[in-house]
Formats: C-alpha cells, structure tokens, sequence
C-alpha cells in the first residue's frame, strides 16, 4: 500500500527529531569549544546589552602622615551590545518524492535530508565562528570580465593564514552559491561547479566585471554573520590591517578609543615552540593579573607541530569530547584542534568569559499552519531550521590571536 506523506506527517517526523536533540547536539559540536562556553540569553528582545570596564579606578594610592585622605577614582563602563544574527538550514522537498511504498519508507527517507539539513547548520556555523563576522571566504586574486566563469583566489588575510591550496579555514566547496563583493547575478548568486588548487569554476558566466581583491563570500550572507575569534579577541590595527574590516568597532565600542577593549595579538613570524606559547600566555598575564586562559584552539596543522614538542617526560593528558573532537593537556593548558581554524595561527581562550548570546536553541519556523509549509507556484514543501545567536567575548583582554606560525 502507498504511504503519502501529509504535511501533518512531516511536521510529526521534523518535530520528533528536534524533541530528540539531536539538532542541538549537532550544532553544540560545532566547534570544539562550543560545549565548554556557558549559555546566556538576550537581556533586550534580539541584543544582550551590558556594561563593560574599559578604564580601571585610578585613585591615590598613598598618603603622607596626617595628610588628606586619597582622592577617589572610578572605573569607566562603556555599553557593550551584542546583536544576534541569523542563520538558517532548509528542509526541502518535492511532491513526486512524497510517495513511499509504507511508512518506514517515508521515515528513511526524511531522516536523510533531514541529516544534510543539521549537517548544512553546523557546518556553516563552525566555520562563522572562526571569522571576522563579514562572511569572507576569500579574495580575488586578479579582476574578472563578464562573461568568464574561472576565478583565481587569495586567501582570505593572505598567506599568514593558508591559502585555498592548503585548504584554509575559509573553503570554497562545490554547490556553494557565492557572490563576488556586490555582484551577485541579481541576487541568483553563482553556483561553484569545480575547485583546484587556486581557482574555481562557476555557472552561470559572470554578468558584470568584477574588481581584483574583491571579496568573496556566500550568497548573501556578506556582513551577517556570527562575529567569530578572529575580530572577538582582535586589536584595532588587527581588525583594520590583517583584517581589512572598514571599523575597529566591536559590539559597539570603538577599540581605538578604549584599548582595554581590546584583545590581543602576537606575530609569531617562527615556528611553533612551548616557549612561544609561554610568551604569549605571558602576554595575557600581562593585562589580566592571572592566567585564566585555559584553551589552545588551533588548526590541525598546529596541533600536529604542538604534539611534536610534547617530549615523553613531560606532563601531558589526552582525552575525548563530543563530535570526536580530541582535547590535550599540557601544563595545564588543554589543546583542542579544529578543521576549520586557520592553518597558521593559534588562538587562547578563557572560556568563561566567551559568550552565547542567543535568543534560544536551535529550532524550526512553525506558525498556525505547521513546521512544512507549500511552496506557492511549485510542487514543493519547505521547513527552514532557525538559530539567532552570536558569539560574545565580554573580556577580550583575556583571549589571544597568534598568526604567521611556521608549520612543518
């Protein structure tokens, strides 16, 4: 007997899987310290606004005997606001799909998208949180004319980071829409057919030219991403120089104006050793009084060239987390490595004091009618997965960027 999914149906097997968790387990393992981070919610509708020390109390410190008692300083607060963004995944379908021979049948078959669906999220998630919150995947490297269909790229922060060839945080993947800058084929985007080394083919052919150095990034997505670690624990001359932003402008404070806003930044210009890290932990110590920072995220790349200096006297601890992300331990340190993390840099963080600044955990659009809705003009249902977060560093000072490492 044919089983013909309803549209009660899907919303039931859409509904079942999100009561499950298993789409909030898959984007809490997006990134390895995604777990570790403590969970908040907004304080006003779609921001979280709070007040952060930008200016330590600077009173009299002492006094000459029988002398005026010390003149009294302040601390000075600046309003930190942190706007969630959007991201979404779509759960489409097509009408000749939804006839099955039983219902097992229909099950199976929803359960499969369904798993590109969660997949789609997290992926695209994980990699934000490595960005600079503008959504660049890279640059281009030589100006296009219309009608070409092959782009040559740079990385997107040039060779300190990787670059296409050696797979770098920010990957071109086939079937990915993208846009050049502003040129967008009309808001259609262009669909990547192939990826080499350095270039990539796309469909259709370009309608207009396009500068050199433009930036590449999804369709639609360019300046609304998540604010991920490369602009959270950055410096102003990092957001402005490496980075290229147009603002030294972090959730609303002007990092040039209040340094204590500020991150902080280390060109290593060397190969990887304990006693680079040791100076740039130092370098936190520094700012902080204290050595809170309790996470070494890096690339795989990075990870390999730590593990390397690990000499089998010394004190090390290796153990599992969720997602088969592998978290090691040395003096204290724990390490975790991320595919999606810039090859040549490392990154410390004090995870207590990075944020989740998010309306609520992942969830699918329903309204009166339902999770599914009828794609008007086609013969087609659609469902789109939902998340409005963001990431939140509430003391920079105590998180550090790394970058021109030397890898082996």
């Amino acid at each position: 007997m044919t089983f013909i999914a309803s549209l009660s149906n899907w919303d039931a097997l859409l509904e079942e899987d999100y009561v499950q968790g298993q789409i909030v387990d898959a984007v809490n393992t997006a990134t390895p310290f995604k777990d570790v981070l403590r969970r908040v919610g907004m304080t006003s509708g779609r921001r979280r606004i709070y007040a952060a020390k930008v200016g330590t109390s600077q009173g009299q410190g002492a006094r000459a005997e029988n002398a005026a008692m010390p003149a009294y300083g302040a601390g000075e607060y600046q309003d930190v606001t942190v706007s969630a963004k959007y991201n979404y995944a779509p759960f489409k379908i097509t009408g000749p799909a939804e006839e099955f021979g039983d219902k097992k049948a229909f099950v199976r078959f929803g359960m499969q998208i369904l798993k590109d669906t969660k997949e789609g999220l997290r992926l695209f998630t994980g990699r934000q949180c490595w960005g600079d919150g503008q959504g660049t995947l890279a640059l281009l490297n030589g100006a296009l004319t219309a009608g070409d269909s092959t782009a040559t790229v740079d990385s997107a922060y040039g060779v300190l980071w990787g670059s296409l060839a050696t797979n770098t945080t920010f990957l071109l993947k086939r079937n990915m829409m993208v846009q050049f800058g502003s040129e967008d084929n009309g808001g259609n985007g262009y669909r990547i057919t192939g990826v080499t080394s350095t270039t990539f083919t796309f469909t259709p052919v370009l309608a207009n030219n396009v500068s050199d150095n433009a930036k590449i990034s999804i369709l639609g997505s360019a300046n609304l991403e998540i604010e991920g670690m490369l602009v959270g624990a950055a410096t102003s001359a990092f957001m402005t120089g490496v980075l290229g932003l147009a603002t030294d402008t972090y959730h609303g404070i002007d990092r040039s104006d209040y340094p204590e806003w500020e991150g902080n930044v280390v060109n290593v210009a060397a190969a990887l050793s304990l006693p680079i890290i040791r100076t740039a932990r130092d370098t936190i110590y520094k700012r902080t009084d204290d050595e809170e920072s309790n996470l070494f995220m890096c690339s795989t790349e990075i990870a390999r060239d730590y593990e390397a200096l690990l000499q089998p006297g010394q004190r090390f601890a290796a153990s599992k987390l969720e997602g088969g992300v592998t978290l090691l331990e040395h003096d204290g340190l724990r390490i975790s490595k991320d595919s999606k993390a810039p090859i040549k840099a490392f990154f410390l963080a004090d995870t207590k004091t990075i944020a989740w600044a998010q309306t609520r955990e992942p969830h699918w659009l329903k309204d009166a009618n339902g999770i599914m809705r009828v794609i008007p003009g086609q013969d087609a249902k659609e469902a789109l997965l939902k998340w409005y977060s963001n990431l939140d560093f509430e003391q920079p000072r105590r998180c550090l960027i790394a970058y021109n490492v030397t890898t082996s």
